[in-house]
């Protein structure tokens, strides 16, 4: 409120301000009401302040009597707040008005401030009523009058308002006084003749003497409430309607409004139009007439007929235009109001003495339509003419013909109805044909009306028909659309009453409707116009059919059927085809599609109103269902193309019309009032069928204006076939749904609909009925003996044999939407009527092909859904249904009716394929379902399927069975083989669906019949498939033998399980039958399982390869998912009576193959196979037979293992065990050594697999005690393998008698494919040897190791094998897999250690040696070339190459990398064994390790991709690792170990010591200098732990002197430092045990250079390893012999240098200056002839004494350095003597 009391601040202070001179009365009051708002408080109601204080507003008041425009200006704007905020006492409203009315004559804007003011003086003020009311209301009154068009607008406007909130607060009165009757009513009283005196309220009072008043001025008499002379009239009719309009709910409560209705509202009305008023009052008085009809025609029953007779007679031609226009408006909302339709009959028409308005309306209409048919385009000819001209595709008018004459909605409809224009003064421009479309709007609300109330009702009864008979219990009960219970149901309905009235209705209208709309059928209608007319006929018809009404129903529907064909397109048709067929072709005679006799739109538009209607219709059309049919079928030889019923005929014939036509165009157009109902706007389904444009029908003869074709634009052409396509796929649809609801027929309007489309499928293509067919097939005539009735159809027909028959075709969708009835029912209901017409089709000797096939599909599709039907009704087990449904599948297969009548038999091979297809689907539907006649089954699947055995098998082959390609021979239909028939490939899918989904259906003979079935489709020849997938089902059928035989043992837990047993050695097949044919009990699956594995047994020598690997999987997964269910007396009959047969059979046949293959191609390399077989591509390595049958042997041995692995707990029980066990190793052993590389690889795995022994602990123990004996002959095959493929490798790498020099034949040359085993085969034979190992592990001695190591040396040495994996950088899977056997072997059986290590050092060694054989073989054949041909030549050299290559390519470097470090690891571990050392074995290792020490850079590179150090470092660290631990060990043997052992080992060291140190290769190139420095330091590192590790067991009293010297001698040979070119060299490198006396000879110097020795430092770390033996002071033995070499050394350097004088050399003499006591040896004879030499030699500076000679030489030498130190080593002689 602070903006409120603001606002009025300012405006009083302008107030004031503009007063203070002229006016100081106002000024004073502005003041005064300043205060007062300045006195109120904060946070009071300011609005209920001032609504007490009336002196506030006198300022205001005083400024309006100034007439200062400006002071009223302000001073109502004021008032207009205050009044808004209701703030003006209630004592003020009096004074106020009387203000407001006193400033009217003000300005306009003065005015419009006064009328802003009224409208919330009544609306806050509710006690305004009466005086001030009409004081309020007078003002506004007043103002209306006003000359300026804004005040006079603005005015009328308040009015409006004020009086529609008069009659509101009326409504909010009523509301207050029913809730608490608090209002009471005033003395105001309304005396009403009948009802009395009526008091009034308040606000009822007031809104009475309103409308009262309104009604007096605006029929020019004096009011009696408002001080108003005058009232313009079309005001007051507009509010009069206002009020009307929105307050129509008082008039009824309130009798005094009605009154006024009555009293004052209807005469005016009356003497109005009596008065005959221009067109603005006219067209008032018209809009409240409609009021009145619309809101109180039920009070005012006698004015409304007074109106509706006045309006009706107002549609004659003599009255003004524009007023039959607006009647007709009226008429138009009336006829909308379906339910005052219905009012209107009763209230008039039904009361029989009364004026029948509803009848004059429509006659009216009638007449009013027919007026002037040249203006809406209307054919003169009559109705009759649409038949033709009409109908079938004439177009009237032509492009750019706008003025044609027509009716449309664009060019017959105003924009805004003529009684809705109230701005107009004068009529508007209305279109001449106006007044015609109301009329035609009108006869189809009337016709949508009565078929909205009728659809109701019915839509009601049928709901709830739906829901009781959802409640039944017959599932069979099905509902009917009208049948008798609709229509009783009806009787009792609320609404019938009402029913029978539109019953009434109907009847009085139809002839006018009839006519009305026959006349608009065949006017120039637009699209949306014309499809109103259809629905006016579509919901007229059913709402006459619904109700009973024949004769109308009739009517309607007989004029559709001749609008959709007309006989005049019948006959034009005719023509036309006779004539195309008489010239051969269309365009030859004329025709080339142009002219054609087509449907138009408007055919097509009521042949779709004919389909809504007979849907709708369906129950009550009886005997007229054959013409609706008839007509159907008609249209649908005309209309759709062949392709579209499965056909190939050509273009869609339908007409379409131009856009700019006067006839229908497409009927895809929007819908509007008028457009069809929800039956109409469906939707195609489906994809539409493209169809070309095809032309328009010309009667240019008796349309000369009609344009050619040419003038349609590209554009349009393809709009319209657009809209034609989405036309015809909707009525497609259309036609589907009509057959697909005939399921909601009762049964005799079923009856009635089955029996035409019969006939109709009879007459059309000349085939009798069932009676109608004479004793020889030959002649028809009907059963009255007269000839069959003909269809229009059959003469359309023609010579078009190849079209599908239409009746048939919807009775294939009659018998499957009423599957109910025609199974639960009787026979003869529907039955018998659909199937006899079918089976009679489908076998009549002149049926056309294609009509025969639909008429196959059709009874297969029946017999399968009632099948389904069985199934879901749970009546499945009904025995009559099943052998009727399969009784008339058996005579579509084979009719025995056929050869009786003499029919060519070449015309049923489809049908009897169709018949098998038939059954493959009942079997898919419903197999499950069937008790009964599983015989007659497996009988038509079994009799297209014939086996023989072929003669040519032998003995052996007894158990193999193929299939004669010759064909079967049927006597009955003439098939010259299955093959060209088809029929194993179609009867086939239906044993598969057996034997998938209904084995549990049938019995133990039926099952026998089913695996017998099976064998024989798995042997038949015609389909490679077939063959497979039979196989796969004979799995099937096992899984479920096993599964019920299971059941069946827990069943009879007590049966006696000696009965129905297999007796050994009985004939299997008689067994099997007798087990069979006795009780059913777990005995009879195992017999039905082994008749099972027989006949995969038989197939798995099958002659393709396909057929015989897939029965051979499926035989051993069958047996190993069931052989832990089988007792041992079933195995024993497995074994010896499926296995090892097969595996004899498979062997046999798979060699006389193969040999007839080489005897057919003996100069061929491979038994070569066609690439191609049976349409399969075949591999390049199954391309041979050969090939092909080395895969079958491969799942043969793999399958045979498996199983053995499986159950060797349960066959070990056998009692023939061992030779079981030995039967099938020696295959193993046959297969591996005899057979080719996948073959051999094959039994080695399963070899492999055999002996792995079961993990299960529960039976561990005790079952490797009882099968252990098993696995040593499983050890000894195991070697035999070995041995053989050792035996092979050596006689394939030499292929030469090395005893006598001679070479092999040429067959020998051509050694056998298992000659060549591959390395993988390889692999897995090793690899086997693991787990045979783990099992006879305890039994396995020394002497077993030893042959063990044999054959994997030998093995691991194969040369021959084709390819080999590079073994550079990893080990090849045969080095690792022998390593990890090897690696297997218990250590602790006694001597295995030794030997362990021993064939370990010789794998050490493969790196680094070659076979003999590699040089030697080329060399023996060259010289022994002559012997031999020169196939064989090339054979052996081929072979020798071969073999040399494959050898080279592996190169043992990881494996002899991994060897040397197996070594050292497991010789540290046994390094105490005493039999590593007496064996030979630590001597052996050493030498192992010399030899890559020893080749050095020769070695082979250590890796290829993978770096890692060298051989010969790898060799010489494990040597020093070995050797440490090995001469320690050696040594604590003592005498245990033989002085010949220990002596053997260090000659091998010594040896080993010589090659490392000395004989070293000139470095590769690829070396660089810094490498070579890091492998001098290698050899240093070694030199120093020689030194510290080995050297020092030299002393060792066993170790011979002449080996001490050997490695004293190799040092000292390492030690030269430098290499002359002259022979004293030797001499100086070398050493003597020449006397003292001859060392002291004198030498010659030389003046050749002298080179140092390319390592350097290796000499001198050599040179310092023999000074130090000097000082060691544990082996003196040591010193002893190594004294006289060094100090040779030292005397000849020193001489040489001497000699040489230019030598210069540091030599090492501070090193001579110690030396250790008795070191020198003197000799005995020496010694006792000097012994002064004895006592000197044997000092600490002996070696002075010994080297005196020499240092006296030198000792003159110009080097003081060498000097010094000569003089150093005199003195020390000198002191030694005592001289110095």
């Amino acid at each position: 409120m602070s903006g409120l009391t603001s606002s009025l601040n300012t405006e009083l202070l302008a107030l004031a301000s503009e007063t203070k001179r002229r006016n100081p009365e106002i000024k004073e009051a502005a003041e005064r009401s300043v205060k007062i708002l300045k006195t109120l408080k904060p946070g009071a109601d300011i609005s209920q302040e001032l609504a007490k204080n009336a002196d506030f507003l006198r300022p205001f008041l005083l400024a309006c009597e100034t007439k200062n425009v400006k002071l009223i200006k302000i001073s109502i704007g004021c008032l207009q707040k205050l009044i808004s905020h209701h703030a003006v006492p209630e004592s003020s409203v009096k004074t106020i008005l009387k203000t407001l009315n006193e400033a009217l004559s003000q300005n306009f804007e003065i005015q419009l401030k006064i009328l802003q003011t009224i409208p919330p003086l009544l609306s806050n003020y509710k006690e305004l009523h009466g005086d001030l009311l009409a004081e309020a209301l007078l003002i506004c009154f007043r103002l209306q009058d006003s000359k300026a068009l804004a005040v006079n607008n603005t005015a009328a406007a308040t009015l409006r308002q004020l009086v529609i909130n008069i009659f509101e607060k009326v409504q909010e009165e009523d509301e207050i006084n029913d809730k608490n009757g608090s209002i009471q009513p005033t003395s105001t009283v309304v005396s009403i003749k009948g009802k009395g005196n009526i008091p009034l309220r308040p606000c009822a009072r007031d809104a009475y003497h309103l409308f009262q008043d309104l009604c007096l001025l605006t029929n020019s008499e004096q009011p009696m409430f408002l001080r108003l002379h005058s009232l313009s009239r079309t005001f007051g009719l507009d509010l009069i309607e206002s009020v009307l309009t929105n307050h129509s709910k008082l008039f009824k409560p309130h009798q005094e409004f009605t009154y006024l209705l009555r009293e004052r509202v209807c005469p005016l009305i009356n003497k109005s139009f009596a008065d005959k008023s221009d067109f603005p009052t006219t067209m008032r008085l018209m809009r409240i007439v409609y009021i009145l009809l619309k809101q109180f025609s039920d009070i005012l029953v006698t004015e409304c007929e007074i109106f509706l007779a006045m309006f009706v007679k107002i549609l004659e031609p003599d009255n003004v235009y524009w007023q039959r226009v607006i009647s007709m408006e009226i008429f138009r909302g009336i006829c909308s109001d379906s339910t005052l339709l219905r009012s209107i009959y009763r209230w008039y028409d039904g009361q029989g003495h009364s004026t029948n308005v509803f009848r004059d309306m429509i006659n009216g209409f009638g007449k009013l339509a027919a007026e002037k048919p040249q203006l809406i385009g209307h054919l003169h000819q009559g109705r009759e003419s649409m038949d033709m001209s009409g109908m079938a595709g004439v177009v009237m008018g032509g492009v750019g013909q706008v003025d044609s004459p027509g009716l449309s909605v664009a060019n017959s409809v105003m924009k805004i109805q003529c009684i809705d224009q109230l701005d107009k003064a004068e009529p508007p421009q209305i279109p001449e044909t106006y007044l015609y479309y109301l009329a035609f709007v009108c006869l189809n609300f009337i016709a949508d009306g009565l078929h909205n109330f009728v659809s109701s009702i019915f839509a009601a009864i049928i709901q709830k028909q739906q829901h009781d008979e959802s409640q039944q219990t017959s599932a069979t009960q099905q509902q009917s659309i009208f049948g008798n219970t609709a229509l009783q149901q009806l009787e009792s309905h609320p609404e019938y009453k009402e029913v029978l009235l539109v019953a009434d209705m109907a009847n009085t209208a139809w002839p006018g409707l009839l006519a009305a709309q026959s006349f608009f059928l065949t006017a120039n209608l637009d699209e949306e116009l014309f499809q109103g007319v259809l629905r006016a006929y579509q919901n007229f018809t059913i709402v006459c059919g619904v109700l009973r009404l024949s004769t109308p129903c009739d009517a309607f529907l007989t004029s559709l059927c001749k609008g959709a064909v007309p006989p005049s397109i019948i006959a034009a048709y005719v023509a036309e085809s006779k004539a195309v067929h008489s010239s051969g072709n269309a365009t030859g005679s004329g025709y080339d599609g142009t002219v054609m006799v087509t449907l138009s739109d408007r055919n097509l538009s009521c042949l779709k109103i004919l389909l809504n209607i007979a849907q709708y219709l369906g129950g009550v059309l009886g005997d007229s269902w054959y013409l609706v049919l008839e007509t159907l079928q008609l249209a649908d030889f005309i209309i759709f193309p062949k392709h579209a019923r499965g056909g190939s005929r050509g273009t869609r014939r339908v007409g379409t019309q131009h856009s700019a036509s006067v006839s229908t165009s497409s009927l895809s157009s929007p819908q509007t009032a008028g457009s069809s109902s929800s039956l109409l706007s469906q939707t195609a389904s489906t994809a539409p069928v493209k169809r070309p444009y095809s032309g328009i029908m010309n009667f240019a003869s008796q349309h000369p204006t009609q344009p050619s074709q040419s003038g349609l634009s590209a554009a349009n052409l393809a709009s319209q076939q657009t809209a034609i396509e989405n036309d015809l796929n909707i009525l497609l649809v259309q036609i589907k749904k009509l057959f697909d609801n005939c399921n909601l027929l009762d049964d005799s309007a079923i009856q009635y609909f089955t029996s035409a489309l019969c006939k109709l499928n009879a007459y059309t293509y000349g085939i009798p009925l069932a009676s109608e067919i004479s004793e020889d097939g030959q002649g028809i005539t009907s059963a009255e003996g007269k000839t069959p009735k003909s269809s229009p159809l059959s003469n359309l027909r023609g010579n078009k044999a190849d079209e599908k028959s239409f009746a048939i075709d919807k009775l294939h969708t009659v018998a499957i939407s009423n599957i109910h009835r025609l199974i639960a029912r009787e026979p003869k209901l529907i039955w018998d009527l659909i199937v006899s017409n079918l089976i009679t089709t489908a076998n009549y000797i002149s049926t056309p092909q294609q009509v025969r096939m639909q008429a196959c599909e059709t009874l297969s599709d029946i017999i399968i859904t009632s099948m389904s039907y069985t199934s879901s009704a749970q009546i499945g087990s009904d025995e009559r249904i099943q052998m009727q449904l399969l009784n008339s599948l058996s005579h579509l297969v084979n009719d025995p009716e056929r050869s009786s009548r003499g029919y060519s038999k070449g015309f049923y091979v489809e049908v009897q394929k169709m018949g098998l297809e038939t059954l493959n689907k009942l079997l898919q539907t419903s197999g499950h379902s069937f008790a009964f006649g599983w015989g007659m089954i497996f009988d038509m699947i079994k009799s297209v399927c014939t086996i023989y055995v072929s003669g040519e098998i032998g003995d052996d082959e007894g158990d193999t069975a193929s299939v004669d390609s010759a064909g079967i021979i049927d006597g009955s239909f003439g098939v010259s083989n299955s093959k060209s028939s088809g029929l194993v490939r179609v009867a086939f899918p239906s044993l598969q669906l057996i034997c998938t989904d209904f084995l549990s259906l049938l019995s133990p003979e039926c099952l026998k019949q089913c695996i017998n079935t099976l064998g024989a489709y798995g042997l038949q020849m015609d389909d490679l498939n077939i063959s497979l997938s039979a196989i796969g089902l004979l799995w099937n059928v096992s899984d479920f033998i096993q599964t019920k035989r299971a059941d069946l043992e827990k069943t009879h837990e007590n049966h006696d399980k000696d009965v129905n047993v297999i007796t050994k050695n009985a004939v299997i097949e008689q067994e099997i039958e007798r087990i069979i044919k006795g009780d059913l009990t777990s005995h009879t699956m195992n017999a039905l399982w082994m008749l099972l594995l027989i006949q995969l047994s038989r197939i798995c020598s099958d002659s393709r390869p396909e057929v015989r690997n897939g029965a051979n999987q499926t035989l051993f997964r069958t047996i190993d998912m069931n052989g832990s269910v089988l007792d041992i007396q079933t195995w024993h009959t497995c074994i010896w009576q499926v296995l090892f047969p097969l595996l004899n059979s498979v062997k046999l046949v798979s060699e006389k193959v193969v040999k007839a293959m080489q005897q057919q191609s003996p100069n061929s390399d491979k038994l070569t196979a066609q690439k191609e077989f049976n349409g399969f591509m075949v591999h390049h390595s199954r391309n041979t037979v050969d090939k092909q049958w080395d895969e079958t042997k491969v799942l043969i041995l793999t399958g045979m293992s498996g199983i053995f692995k499986n159950f060797i707990p349960i066959l070990a029980n056998l009692d023939d065990f061992k030779q079981v066990w030995g039967l099938l190793l020696s295959h193993l052993q046959d297969y591996c050594l005899h057979s080719s590389n996948e073959v051999a690889i094959a039994a080695v795995k399963s070899f492999h697999t055999i002996i792995q022994f079961p993990k299960d602990e529960t039976h561990t123990d005790q079952l490797k005690k009882r099968i252990l004996t098993h696995w040593q002959t499983a050890w000894i095959v195991w070697e035999t393998i070995g041995l053989g493929i050792i035996t092979m490798s050596d006689r394939r790498a030499l292929n030469v008698d090395m005893d006598n020099g001679n070479l092999p034949s040429s067959e020998t040359l051509e050694s056998p494919i298992s000659s060549q085993f591959t390395q993988d085969t390889l692999t897995a034979y090793v690899t086997a040897f693991g787990d045979l190992y783990n099992v006879i592990s305890l039994d396995f001695g020394i002497d077993e190791i030893k042959r063990f190591l044999k054959v994997i040396y030998g093995v691991l040495t194969y040369p021959n094998s084709p390819s080999y994996r590079p073994d550079y950088d990893y080990l090849t899977p045969l080095q690792e897999a022998v390593l990890n056997v090897v690696g297997q072997i218990d250590l602790n059986v006694p001597g295995a250690p030794a030997v362990i290590l021993s064939h370990y050092a010789e794998y050490m060694t493969l790196a680094f040696t070659k076979h003999y054989w590699i040089e030697e073989i080329p060399e023996k054949l060259k010289n022994k070339k002559e012997q031999i041909s020169a196939k064989g030549v090339k054979a052996a050299n081929k072979e020798s190459t071969s073999s040399k290559k494959s050898f080279s390519t592996v190169t043992y470097i990881v494996f002899s990398k991994t060897a040397m470090r197996t070594v050292n690891g497991l010789f540290k571990k046994f390094v105490k064994d005493q039999g590593v050392y007496t064996e030979g074995v630590f001597k052996k290792i050493i030498w192992a390790y010399g030899i890559p020490m020893k080749m050095k850079y020769e070695c082979p590179p250590s890796g290829k991709h993978v770096n890692d150090i060298e051989l010969w470092k790898i060799a010489t660290s494990a040597f020093l690792d070995v050797v440490k631990e090995g001469l320690i060990s050696l040594e604590s043997f003592e005498q245990a170990i033989s002085d010949e052992c220990f002596v053997d080992v260090w000659k091998q060291l010594s040896s080993v010591l010589h090659d490392a140190l000395v004989t070293v290769g000139k470095p590769p190139p690829t070396i660089n200098l810094e490498q070579q420095d890091i492998n001098e330091a290698f050899d240093m590192k070694f030199l120093f732990n020689l030194q510290t590790d080995v050297v020092i067991h030299m002393g060792h009293p066993r170790v011979p002197q002449t080996l001490i010297r050997e490695i004293v001698e190799t040092l000292q040979e390492g030690s030269q430092l430098y290499s002359a070119d002259i022979e004293r060299q030797s001499a100086v490198n070398g050493h003597s045990n020449k006397s003292h006396v001859k060392q002291l000879e004198k030498v010659e110097g030389v003046t050749a250079i002298i080179a140092p020795v390319a390592r350097e430092r290796f000499a001198y770390a050599c040179l310092q390893c023999l000074f130090d033996l000097y000082n060691i002071t544990v082996r003196q033995r040591i010193a002893e012999v190594a004294a006289p070499i060094l100090l040779e050394r030292c005397a000849s350097i020193i001489r040489n240098y001497t000699a040489d004088k230019p030598l210069s050399v540091n030599f090492m003499f501070s090193g001579l200056i110690r030396f250790r006591k008795n070191i020198i040896r003197v000799e005995e004879e020496d010694s006792a002839a000097n012994p002064i030499k004895k006592q000197i030699l044997s000092c600490p500076i002996a070696h002075l004494f010994y080297l005196y000679p020499v240092i006296c030489d030198a000792i003159s030498l110009p080097d003081e350095n060498i000097v010094a130190l000569l003089k150093e080593c005199l003195k020390k002689v000198g002191e030694e003597l005592g001289v110095y």
